[in-house]
């Protein structure tokens, strides 16, 4: 089956839930460079992704490849998902590749998506559609496949209702002088919306005389012009100057799959969110210490908890034996993670300098830790932090969420930049910044909803 899908306008929110769920079950995944890549992380590890999107005035993957690509993707995979920018059937192709991929004996479905006519420019601020102003709304292209100009501009001229122009980065003033010559006014009003929704989003209101004298290169595709009278509401119903942080950008990272709580920053104050699990932690089955040495065990972190319960059931060993134990741990998750099993703390330190100086007189204390952790006494590693591959965001970052030394010493090795704040625990995450050299460091409780609370205030948002 072959799934032709819309993705909606690069804004993370406005990607549909069939989209969502389709992108989960799917084989492979062909999109276009349009498509916001983080919907790839929907897509499970073993799906395979490849870009066949095409770019103006830049090489292109060939609209017959593509062809050739998706009825040879059917034939290996259960589930392909032809991922489009927008909707599938507004100037996407889509309805092309549908007719292909069915007169070659494939199964396809249509899944739309919120197109950028609408989506987009609502979200800038310009209403498609107005009582009084505007009872409709015509949608143009400005590129045809042969390459010629074929819009009618005595019609477009005479228009009073809203018209949208895609593909015309290049034709700004040859549509505003055109109409200007067919006999529309020269106030009419007029807008350029560059990369809608996007972070770097821009938009500019003018009219048809004034914006020939406009300097326009830096508005690029991809880009929609607006004529008509619905682009005087922008200024007022321009949503973005409504989020306390738009377009800002923070990356969180973390070496587990536990989620950050950072669902609604981008739809309640603009921020813009880069989720990424850089490593895995996994059991470690080869070493083996006899617990009854001890009479203290100290758990270093949530990780260690989970992996000495695996420890133990690997080792056979009955939980009966830590009967008259004492415990103690670092950090409040450590302790949650010890509750959640039924097992008190007798002490918690916030970090480990704290807890080897309070422990001196204890002698017979068993550290339980990661793998390559120093540690002054006895100790066992039960779990070690091994990397996986990932990417960095394609953007210029004002912030990374950190929860521990070793995700930061990942990403460094990665190539961030080090002049970007970095908000972390106290103690090791932060020793761990300064040795590697970042430069703009805040310190935050230990927990992830502190990193983000933090994060957001120092963009000027309030919880």
């Amino acid at each position: 089956m072959i799934w032709f899908v819309g993705a909606g306008c690069y804004h993370p929110d406005m990607l549909t839930i069939g989209a969502k769920k389709l992108l989960e079950q799917a084989d492979c995944v062909l999109y276009d460079h349009l498509v916001n890549k983080e919907f790839l992380q929907y897509a499970s590890k073993d799906c395979e992704c490849i870009c066949v999107g095409k770019r103006g005035h830049q090489r292109s993957c060939a609209q017959e490849d593509i062809f050739t690509l998706l009825v040879q993707k059917d034939k290996q995979y259960k589930n392909v998902v032809r991922l489009k920018g927008g909707d599938p059937y507004l100037f996407a192709r889509g309805s092309e590749e549908m007719h292909y991929v069915l007169e070659n004996g494939c199964n396809c479905q249509y899944v739309p998506g919120i197109s950028s006519a609408i989506g987009a420019l609502g979200y800038a601020g310009i209403p498609v559609t107005q009582r009084h102003t505007a009872t409709g709304f015509i949608v143009h292209t400005m590129h045809y496949q042969d390459g010629k100009d074929h819009l009618d501009y005595k019609k477009i001229a005479q228009e009073t209702n809203t018209q949208i122009f895609f593909m015309g980065s290049h034709k700004i003033k040859t549509l505003a002088q055109k109409c200007i010559d067919n006999g529309m006014s020269e106030d009419t009003p007029i807008a350029i919306g560059s990369h809608l929704t996007y972070p770097e989003q821009k938009v500019y209101t003018s009219t048809l005389k004034k914006i020939l004298n406009k300097d326009l290169n830096s508005f690029t595709s991809p880009l929609l012009i607006v004529l008509g009278n619905v682009v005087k509401e922008q200024s007022l119903l321009d949503n973005t100057k409504r989020l306390p942080a738009f377009a800002k950008n923070a990356l969180f990272a973390s070496i587990d799959e536990n989620p950050w709580p950072i669902e609604d920053l981008l739809l309640r104050y603009g921020i813009f969110t880069y989720s990424r699990q850089v490593a895995n932690v996994t059991y470690i089955p080869d070493e083996i210490v006899d617990l009854n040495l001890y009479d203290t065990l100290i758990f270093s972190s949530k990780h260690a908890v989970k992996s000495f319960f695996q420890y133990l059931s690997y080792n056979h060993i009955d939980i009966r034996s830590l009967f008259s134990k004492k415990i103690f741990c670092i950090g409040k998750k450590t302790q949650e993670e010890l509750e959640r099993r039924a097992i008190q703390v007798d002490h918690v330190e916030s970090n480990s300098s704290d807890m080897f100086t309070y422990i001196k007189e204890h002698k017979n204390a068993l550290y339980i830790k990661g793998k390559d952790v120093d540690c002054p006494i006895d100790s066992l590693s039960t779990y070690q932090i091994a990397p996986i591959e990932f990417d960095l965001p394609e953007v210029k970052l004002d912030a990374i969420g950190i929860s521990c030394p070793q995700a930061l010493e990942i990403l460094d090795q990665k190539g961030i930049d080090k002049t970007t704040p970095v908000f972390c625990y106290a103690h090791k995450t932060y020793q761990k910044a300064k040795e590697l050299g970042f430069t703009n460091i805040h310190t935050t409780p230990s927990s992830k909803q502190e990193i983000v609370k933090h994060i957001l205030e120092y963009f000027g948002g309030n919880i």
